[in-house]
């Protein structure tokens, strides 16, 4: 057995899987963009309204069709070629972001304008991520390797998204908000190219000429009642949930923990923030260069660990102490984060990825909306610090229910018998 090759890395994925790396490039490309457009249509509304209630508005307005439209989009995404509704993806988005600039540039942009390509670009949005994650397994043939892809997928979105607010601010305030939004439409553009560049057909491809007499809601009740069987990956999403009201102070209340108890200003918040992304960025290459085999264990330990950056938080007088807690926290977020899904897209049937991931990203989003508000009303009665202090209780009950639960303790990727290539699953 060739030892270069015993452990799974980043090089070879992408040296041997010219599919996954074509995907990898348009990922990167298109996380880019986004970080542009957030910025420059955060600024935008800010500047058009004065009222940080209408940023966060446009903010819930992204959340909010994958909760109404997830599950269809799911059902859609198990019956249809993925890589086609990935480039119908790109390409709407284009056409979206393109058509925001031309009414910028002309004056005619109005705050309803700006909502309804929110909404529009989320549903879009949704359809790639579904398809990507739905499709991935098919991409990689040594399962192996698929935590590693999901950790260089993770790596790049930390990365350009660093790289994307830095440059979304230069071009801001040389371009202008429209120049920034033309930038993010030609990423659009880039990666349908990309995508058009991968080989691998999709099992729903190679099996089109079988079309379903199912109905869209018969065939959503068929993953529903699958899902309903699977312990593991209902405690997963059960546990997924409660991590995400557990990070509601994480979202909502920087401004106020800087502000009122460590006594700073904006430039404390931008350093604090920026501890968080550093944190997602050595989390994501640390579950990469590991290539862990025990994902169910190290998912409930990275729950643990985002429970300590919180109590380090809670209890920092100071805020050199809370940069270092938010980026405790940031590494738990991608160590729990990768093997989740990980774990997500080896459980589930080629046939029902789809919709059973849609049904587990609207039971993880549809706290979020919920948990901004009830936070900031939490914090004005009992303050900031018990808040991040509660965070971290509930952090510390997730970490007790996974390490106690067999069937989540013991999931893992097994060990092939001799080592093969991320591409095409042979010996080498």
């Amino acid at each position: 057995m060739n030892s270069a090759i015993s452990k799974p890395n980043y090089r070879l994925l992408l040296k041997h899987n010219a599919d996954f790396r074509y995907l990898w490039l348009a990922r990167a490309c298109s996380f880019f963009g986004d970080s542009l457009y957030n910025l420059a249509i955060s600024w935008l509304v800010y500047s058009m309204t004065g009222s940080s209630l209408q940023v966060g508005l446009v903010i819930v307005a992204k959340f909010l069709p994958e909760m109404v439209l997830g599950l269809f989009i799911g059902a859609w995404v198990d019956r249809l070629n993925k890589k086609i509704l990935m480039q119908i993806s790109d390409a709407a988005q284009a056409l979206l972001t393109g058509t925001l600039a031309v009414l910028m540039i002309t004056g005619q942009l109005q705050l309803l304008h700006i909502y309804l390509i929110t909404v529009g670009l989320s549903i879009m949005g949704n359809l790639f991520a579904t398809s990507q994650s739905s499709w991935m397994p098919e991409l990689i043939a040594d399962k192996t390797y698929l935590i590693s892809a999901n950790s260089l997928l993770s790596v790049s979105l930390q990365i350009t998204r660093i790289l994307g607010t830095v440059a979304g601010g230069i071009l801001v305030a040389s371009i202008g908000n429209s120049g920034a939004v033309i930038v993010d439409a030609v990423t659009f553009i880039v990666s349908l190219a990309l995508i058009q560049r991968i080989k691998q057909r999709s099992k729903a491809e190679k099996n089109s000429g079988a079309a379903t007499d199912l109905s869209i809601f018969a065939e959503i009740r068929e993953g529903w009642k699958w899902l309903r069987g699977q312990t593991a990956l209902l405690l997963l999403i059960l546990l997924g949930t409660l991590s995400n009201i557990a990070l509601g102070p994480s979202n909502v209340l920087p401004p106020m923990l800087i502000e009122e108890l460590l006594q700073g200003g904006s430039s404390e918040l931008g350093i604090f923030n920026a501890a968080i992304a550093v944190g997602l960025l050595l989390g994501g290459l640390f579950v990469g260069s590991k290539s862990p085999r025990r994902i169910g264990l190290w998912f409930s330990c990275g729950l643990g660990v985002q429970g300590l950056g919180m109590c380090v938080i809670a209890l920092s007088p100071v805020l050199w102490t809370a940069c270092f807690g938010n980026l405790i926290l940031g590494f738990g977020v991608t160590v729990t984060v990768i093997p989740m899904s990980t774990l997500f897209q080896l459980l589930v049937p080629s046939p029902l990825r789809g919709r059973v991931n849609s049904i587990s990203s609207m039971a993880f989003n549809i706290s979020i909306p919920l948990t901004y508000g009830g936070v900031g009303i939490l914090a004005d009665r009992i303050g900031v610090e018990v808040c991040f202090g509660l965070a971290a209780i509930l952090f510390a009950v997730c970490l007790i229910i996974g390490l106690t639960n067999h069937h989540l303790r013991s999931l893992d990727i097994k060990a092939p018998q001799s080592s093969r290539s991320p591409q095409t699953g042979q010996s080498v």
